[in-house]
């Protein structure tokens, strides 16, 4: 080669040439008459040159786009950010077609998260076992492996699946490197092309070198993502501490508050009143029957609850239940006594609130009115039990005034300012007709309590006529005790006679068969003298005079000719109706009244005697009763 032959060539390979420029130099210098076997060699030396600057070039070009390519994935953050951008370098650096980033699962299974290039989606979300196909080859040796023709390649153990899809988007070369964090293989990039192709190790080197930089910048992905949901599981937790803490400050509050309300004068609603400035949902209170007993006027519990009933809630073994209400979650806290089931605190649950605050501040409102209301009981019970002492030493003979009203200031009552004292037949309801006799109280002023089968209602500042239409209302159509009603006078003498009269009063009108009536005892007329003191004397030798011989008889032989006579005479003297009345045959009442003529004489038959015996065995009746 001459010294302007090699400057020939020095400039081509200087400018980039190409191959085809070789060859046209070659064939120039051939044609100027050089040596062809020369010329031919230059050729040579001048392409493989060429191919190593090539090389050289493309190896420099990957360095350059490699260190492109790290900076931009510094400043991804997102671990699927960082895989497209691996994928679509991956592609035109090693010029392939279809790049696609398989990552380890907890299972050590590995799956195809990110695909580059491909036809379709067959090829992501495919699974592959540890050492199965060569991706799982690769996971299971931390080395790279390429293959000419991946479907025909023997030197690994396929999947079906994979093999599919490989088929799908007709893959032949292949090459899988992994992706490595330290000495950990943690997944693997797969770079294929449709046909035949041998990777070359300047492939390998160079894809390697990408998988590197990925799995740096995957990891540094993976714990920035780390580090961002270690942030908001932070500040999730710190929210929820400080919700947790306002809550419970909540419910101090309301429970400070109440207490003092306990300590204090409060009352029944005010508890409620202050469960409603701490939620923003409806609040109601209801007793063990589902009465309403504080709340906006006409809720019910079981349209608020959604069908829950009272007898539901007590049933439940739980102190507090959450049910899906008409409207929404509703809060339901019993009210509980030692007892049992007294009623139930009802609470609504706003989309603002949450259910486990509302069913806290609910807990501790229903505790506070089930301490309020075991208090009130025992200061009820003290005082009725106070009373009903009290009442039964008004009654009895053998206590001075003086002792009376010491105990009438121990129970805080008194006997000054009484105008009016209503009595009450217990019957067979004694709960609901001392509740009456209470209800009165409150309404006209005064006080009460239960003496011997009766509640008994001292009025102050109220009429007797007053009173009776007090009575009237508050029974409505209910079934009504019989009540007697007197006057009263101020201090114990004057309680004491009043509550005498208005027993006597009741008395009288069940021996006459009136249960049920309200008479004040001004109204019993000769009644009340009759049965007064020194009309009851007068009464029994009235009626020992009268019909003493046929009371006498009866009381040593077990007859019953006292009540054969009363209903004989009741009955207008028949003797047909009287012995059905009596169901006895005929024949036995005429002996019966032929016995009675032989006690009493033949007289009683006369008008004057037969009203005289009639009256006496009536009063003697009554006597019985009263």
């Amino acid at each position: 080669m001459t010294t302007a032959d090699v400057g020939t060539w020095l400039r081509l390979l200087d400018e980039h040439g190409s191959t085809e420029a070789i060859e046209d130099l070659r064939r120039e210098l051939v044609a100027g008459g050089s040596a062809e076997d020369a010329i031919e060699g230059d050729a040579e030396r001048a392409r493989r040159i060429h191919r190593r600057l090539t090389a050289h070039q493309r190896y420099i070009d990957g360095l350059a786009a490699l260190d492109d390519l790290a900076r931009r994935l510094a400043t991804l953050h997102e671990p699927a950010d960082v895989l497209e951008e691996v994928a679509a370098q991956a592609r035109m650096l090693l010029s392939v077609d279809v790049v696609y980033v398989m990552l380890e699962q907890p299972d050590n299974t590995l799956r195809t998260e990110v695909v580059s290039g491909a036809y379709g989606t067959v090829l992501r979300g495919v699974v592959l076992a540890r050492g199965i196909g060569m991706a799982g080859e690769v996971l299971r040796t931390g080395s790279p492996w390429t293959t000419e023709d991946y479907l025909s390649d023997t030197s690994f153990r396929h999947d079906e699946a994979a093999d599919l899809a490989a088929e799908g988007e007709r893959i032949g070369g292949l090459l899988a490197v992994p992706l490595l964090a330290g000495d950990t293989t943690t997944g693997v990039l797969c770079a294929a092309v449709r046909g035949k192709r041998a990777f070359g190790q300047h492939d390998v080197e160079l894809a390697a070198r990408l998988a590197s930089h990925a799995a740096v910048a995957m990891s540094n992905a993976q714990l920035l993502q780390q580090y961002r949901d270690a942030v908001d599981e932070l500040e999730q937790a710190n929210a929820s501490l400080q919700r947790t803490v306002e809550s419970r400050q909540a419910v101090n509050d309301l429970r400070d508050r109440q207490s003092r309300r306990l300590i204090g004068a409060g009352r029944f609603a005010d508890f409620l009143q202050d469960l409603r400035r701490s939620i923003r949902g409806t609040v109601a209170a209801f007793d063990r029957d589902d009465v309403l007993i504080d709340g906006e006027p006409g809720l019910d519990l079981s349209t608020i609850t959604g069908g829950l009933s009272g007898s539901a809630i007590a049933a439940d073994p739980s102190a507090q239940l959450c049910v899906d209400g008409s409207h929404g979650p509703v809060v339901v806290s019993a009210i509980g006594l030692s007892t049992g089931y007294t009623g139930c605190v009802v609470a609504t649950v706003t989309p603002e609130e949450n259910v486990d605050d509302i069913a806290g501040l609910s807990a501790v409102t229903a505790m506070s009115l089930a301490v309020y209301v075991a208090t009130q009981m025992s200061i009820y019970e003290a005082d009725r039990r106070t009373r009903v002492e009290l009442l039964g030493a008004l009654m009895s003979a053998e206590q001075s005034e003086e002792t009376i009203l010491r105990r009438a200031v121990s129970a805080g009552v008194g006997f000054d300012g009484l105008t009016a004292v209503a009595v009450f037949d217990l019957g067979g309801n004694a709960r609901a007709v001392s509740a009456l006799a209470q209800q009165m109280a409150d309404e006209l002023g005064g006080w009460s309590a239960v003496y011997s089968g009766t509640a008994v209602t001292l009025l102050t500042g109220a009429t007797t006529d007053r009173a009776r239409a007090t009575v009237r209302k508050l029974t409505g159509a209910a079934p009504a005790p019989t009540v007697g009603i007197s006057t009263a006078s101020s201090g114990v003498a004057g309680a004491r006679s009043a509550v005498e009269a208005a027993r006597q009063t009741v008395a009288v009108l069940e021996a006459l068969g009136r249960e049920g009536e309200c008479m004040l005892a001004g109204e019993l007329g000769i009644y009340r003298s009759l049965f007064s003191t020194a009309g009851r004397g007068e009464i029994r030798t009235f009626v020992e005079h009268t019909v003493g011989p046929l009371l006498d008889h009866d009381r040593r032989h077990g007859t019953d000719f006292a009540l054969t006579l009363a209903t004989f005479l009741t009955i207008g003297q028949n003797h047909r109706r009287t012995a059905a009345e009596l169901h006895v045959h005929p024949n036995t009442l005429y002996r019966r009244l032929e016995r009675i003529t032989a006690l009493l004489g033949g007289d009683w038959r006369s008008a004057p005697r037969t009203l005289e015996v009639q009256l006496a065995l009536h009063l003697r009746n009554l006597l019985d009763k009263v």
